[in-house]
């Protein structure tokens, strides 16, 4: 099968397609990254079930391709009588690995980017102790590179197709407080849909359900240090209440993000794990949460927001997604949103929309006092330096 043949049905050239798989296995299969994985899933006694199940529930990110490796998988399965699931390195290395098993071979770049910066991110910044704003920083930047790194090598195909892949941010606002939703950093994926090579058979968008179309999802997370297998939720402001009960009023997905790290090095941290806000007990019932218990390593969880569920709201237009994020606060207190997509300029693109929508926001909410207390290790700022 020649080239042009590929291109016809997968949207990448054979040269392509080889040298992506290629790059995925030695970044995804090396000794480092699975390390990385073993050393987050060994941390709960179902090893891991919960990603492996959250990642099995990405079907609309599927292409027929994928579609037809994860049957292949099942059979195989009921084959050796094996009355089990798919687990989380058969699901990377059979169906992940591949870009023709992704509708959307940008999406397959963004989650592999995403999966080498969070590995990086836990066995390079981790280990020794650092305070939580610094820690972000670092892995808002581990995101930004390993973006251009995939980007560079994946030329031909971004070029081609006009995509591009990379981390754009967009400052709201001097003050360097946290926001007023206890969110330490907020995040927009913004990706403009590319056709699904070969156009999709009834029988896929029956089982993974039709293509999103552009997607614009807005998400905020609340850092949060670690050690052992539970995390303090417990910051309490001394006027606006805790902090967990200000995450859960706002309009988009909020979410902890744990990283583990202490006063004493650890010298092997697990995985970013991700944590809705929504299946955190109240605070005034349990100050700590479980960190591995309903939780995903990063790159899962932006997977699972790009298929798109329902407890990970999306929006219609970047607008609403600014909206969402900015609604019922105090733009002052609010400080960067990073943006991960394919789409150029859209640093610019997000400044125009915040400039329509912030004399919306300020003729409705006047501004709150900076009454926060300086912050001290336990209590970081948000300025993560972006």
């Amino acid at each position: 099968m020649n080239n042009d043949i590929f291109l016809k049905n997968f949207g990448l050239s054979l040269d392509e397609i080889n040298s992506m798989k290629t790059r995925a296995g030695e970044h995804a299969l090396s000794d480092r990254a699975r390390f990385s994985r073993l050393n987050t899933t060994r941390r709960t006694a179902d090893a891991g079930k919960q990603i492996s199940t959250d990642v099995a529930a990405c079907r609309r990110i599927l292409s027929m391709a994928g579609f037809y490796i994860r049957i292949d998988m099942m059979r195989k399965l009921a084959s050796e009588k094996q009355a089990r699931s798919e687990n989380w390195e058969e699901l990377l290395e059979r169906v992940l690995l591949d870009p023709v098993s992704f509708r959307d071979p940008t999406v397959w770049l963004l989650f592999h980017a995403a999966m080498q910066a969070e590995r990086d991110f836990a066995l390079d910044a981790c280990p020794a102790h650092s305070r939580e704003d610094v820690l972000t920083g670092r892995f808002i930047e581990s995101i930004r590179g390993t973006c251009a790194a995939w980007a560079d090598a994946s030329r031909s195909y971004l070029n081609r197709t006009d995509n591009l892949l990379e981390l754009s941010s967009i400052d709201l606002t001097v003050d360097g407080g946290e926001q007023v939703t206890g969110a330490d950093f907020a995040l927009i994926l913004d990706i403009r849909e590319n056709a699904p090579m070969p156009p999709l058979r009834p029988e896929l968008i029956a089982v993974g359900g039709a293509p999103r179309g552009p997607i614009f999802v807005p998400l905020l997370f609340q850092a949060k240090c670690y050690t052992g297998a539970s995390a303090d939720i417990s910051r309490k402001h001394t006027m606006r209440g805790y902090q967990f009960n200000r995450l859960r009023q706002t309009g988009c997905a909020s979410n902890y993000i744990f990283y583990e790290n202490g006063k004493d090095r650890i010298d092997y941290p697990a995985l970013p794990m991700v944590k809705p806000s929504s299946l955190c007990a109240p605070v005034e019932v349990s100050p700590k949460t479980a960190v591995f218990e309903k939780s995903a390593n990063f790159s899962t969880y932006l997977l699972k927001a790009i298929n798109g569920f329902d407890e990970i709201p999306s929006a219609q237009t970047r607008e609403d997604a600014l909206n969402m994020i900015l609604a019922n606060i105090s733009p002052d207190s609010v400080t960067r949103i990073a943006i991960l997509g394919n789409t150029e300029g859209l640093d610019a693109i997000y400044n125009e929309a915040l400039t329509q929508l912030r004399s919306e926001i300020n003729s409705e909410i006047a501004p709150e006092p900076n009454d926060e207390e300086p912050p001290s290790d336990d209590e970081p700022s948000n300025d993560f330096g972006m």
